[in-house]
């Protein structure tokens, strides 16, 4: 089996495993029969996913710019091997800032638009 077969057989076991993870968490919290419950449940569901791409996008993005600094100056590879490793940094860190900012940007989208002060359960 070769790279490229192996690495589309992992990303098909990974999305298989958030998918089913989604309908476990919403089936659960459909016992309960709330929305807001329903909704929690996808919520955390995500969060998690999020953090742990962030935490992996950190590691690898870490491991690919101390490789950079041990290859040779010659060529492109060095200065593209940085940029992708820090671009991988930086994309975990815009998913912290999302889950981090996101339930006070949708409460106060709501309030807005509604005109009225409505609390998000928290989750």
């Amino acid at each position: 089996m070769d790279a490229f077969a192996l690495r589309k057989y992992m990303n098909y076991v990974f999305m298989l495993g958030i998918a089913s993870s989604m309908v476990v968490g919403v089936a659960s919290a459909a016992a309960t029969g709330t929305i807001s419950t329903q909704l929690c449940a996808i919520v955390n569901t995500i969060r998690g996913v999020i953090g742990i791409l962030a935490l992996l996008l950190f590691i690898a993005g870490g491991a690919l710019y101390a490789v950079a600094h041990v290859m040779p100056a010659a060529g492109n590879l060095k200065g593209n091997l940085q940029g992708w490793s820090l671009g991988m940094i930086v994309g975990g860190i815009v998913g912290l800032i999302i889950v981090l900012v996101a339930p006070w940007l949708l409460g106060s989208i709501v309030n807005f638009a509604t005109g009225t002060t409505i609390t998000i359960p928290k989750c």
